[in-house]
């Protein structure tokens, strides 16, 4: 395939030389008078081709359940579009890769809807599972429908086994996610280019089914979406008012994200959205608070496959994430029944960090074992309440995290938009099941607490 379209391509540049070259003369035969009016031909660049369903969109990498040996890919083209196919080889300095180049055909929807806020949708989703890959290896892909492409795009695959790595965490985006949120991603770039995953607590977008507002997500930070292992869970704004008495998820969600399906067994709500992710010594489990906290059922599927996760679990480290904070820290909220479901599980079984969003303030604190973060990536932010639990803390400021593990240390900096270094410290332990130290290594900075109002 790769062979034909470069023929075809080669073709392209032969008839855009002749039909430059021969632009005078086109022009004359065209209308002598329009010629001289317009005064000496200028060469123009002949036009494109106009291609069904345009360029690959809202391109993203995802995890599979063993991250050694695959990775997932999810893409939207305009209705119209051919059959997605993903094409992939593994890296090369340079365009050699191009010979060795394997195709995989993606799952494809039709969307169609109205949603609340904004125009109708019409387009084609496509995502595709890559696996049977080498552990720790660069790879090249690209997507398209066998017309149109994106670009080359490059991705690792995990080792096989525990090795330093970093990864990203954002706390809610929520408003005004590309004018905002933008600048944060990119000093997250910026100041962690050897990320290897970026974790999102929910709140991506604001109005759950605003597909403008998805498109925002998308364009904020398509390297880093393209070319990251992206793991979201969801916040209460993915989810869109009550139908027949419980809450739809975002149609986007499972349109755009292809995540491990390993969550509760038998229970379709929590899929894409409870799961489960090894990499590199640290276990990553995903929890859908809002379903948690609205579903007596779902909360107990989910503290039931928490409960199996967590006690079969060989990694020395153990991250989870979820919207709803165990502790909150804005004015006036309290999430005392999700406290009491989750923090004695977490506890039990020697969880080392839980990261949240939800209350857009920071805080971080120790309670009992894990430590627990509360952290907000946009625009909006929310005055403090209680946070006599946090030993660190902040309103009115965007932050992003980046956490490295190299064996049995876990390093967390938290940084401004700016760039600038508000918080960090490092867990250190011998093994898994031990209880980790805790070093601060927080600057002696001033409290950033802004008391900016919602």
């Amino acid at each position: 395939m790769t062979q034909t379209l470069s023929r075809v391509l080669d073709a392209s540049l032969k008839l855009a030389v002749t039909l430059s070259c021969g632009a005078a003369l086109a022009a004359l035969s065209l209308g002598s008078a329009v010629a001289a009016a317009e005064g000496p031909a200028k060469a123009r660049a002949p036009a494109e081709p106009v291609i069904a369903g345009g360029k690959p969109q809202r391109l993203i990498v995802n995890p599979t359940e063993d991250p050694s040996r695959g990775f997932a890919v999810t893409w939207r083209m305009e209705a119209g579009a051919g059959k997605g196919l993903v094409e992939y080889a593994e890296a090369t300095p340079g365009p050699a890769f191009e010979d060795a180049v394997q195709t995989v055909m993606a799952d494809s929807e039709v969307i169609q809807y109205v949603p609340r806020n904004g125009p109708p949708v019409s387009a084609i989703a496509h995502s595709a599972v890559i696996d049977g890959l080498k552990p720790e290896t660069l790879y090249v892909y690209r997507v398209g429908d066998g017309r149109a492409f994106s670009a080359w795009r490059q991705v690792r695959t995990a080792a096989a086994s525990a090795k330093p790595f970093t990864f990203l965490y954002f706390g809610d985006v929520q408003n005004e996610v590309e004018s905002h949120g933008s600048r944060v991603m990119r000093m997250a770039r910026r100041l962690a280019p050897e990320a290897a995953l970026a974790l999102y607590a929910g709140d991506l977008i604001n109005r759950s089914d605003a597909d403008r507002e998805w498109a925002e997500w998308f364009d904020m930070a398509p390297d880093l979406h393209a070319e990251l292992l992206t793991l979201p869970s969801p916040g209460n704004h993915e989810y869109g008012p009550p139908v027949d008495g419980r809450q739809p998820l975002a149609p986007q969600w499972r349109q755009q994200f292809t995540l491990p399906r390993n969550g509760p067994a038998g229970v379709s709500a929590l899929s894409e959205t409870v799961y489960q992710v090894d990499y590199q010594g640290v276990r990553f489990l995903s929890l859908d608070a809002d379903a948690i906290s609205d579903s007596p059922e779902l909360a107990d599927a989910t503290l039931k496959w928490l409960e199996a996760r967590l006690t079969d679990n060989p990694n020395v480290w153990t991250v989870v994430f979820l919207h709803y904070p165990i502790f909150s820290t804005a004015k006036g909220r309290d999430n005392a029944e999700l406290r009491a479901a989750l923090e004695p599980v977490l506890q039990k079984h020697g969880v080392d960090l839980v990261l949240q969003g939800h209350d857009h303030t920071y805080a971080r604190g120790r309670k009992g074992g894990p430590v627990y973060v509360v952290s907000v990536a946009g625009p909006k932010q929310y005055v403090g309440g209680d946070r006599e639990w946090a030993s660190r803390k902040a309103t009115g400021v965007q932050l992003f995290q980046a956490i490295s593990v190299d064996g049995g240390e876990l390093t967390y900096k938290a940084y401004t938009a700016t760039g600038a270094l508000y918080d960090a410290f490092r867990l250190s332990k011998l093994a898994r099941g031990k209880p980790a130290r805790l070093i601060d290594l927080a600057p002696k900075s001033a409290e950033l607490d802004l008391k900016r109002a919602p």
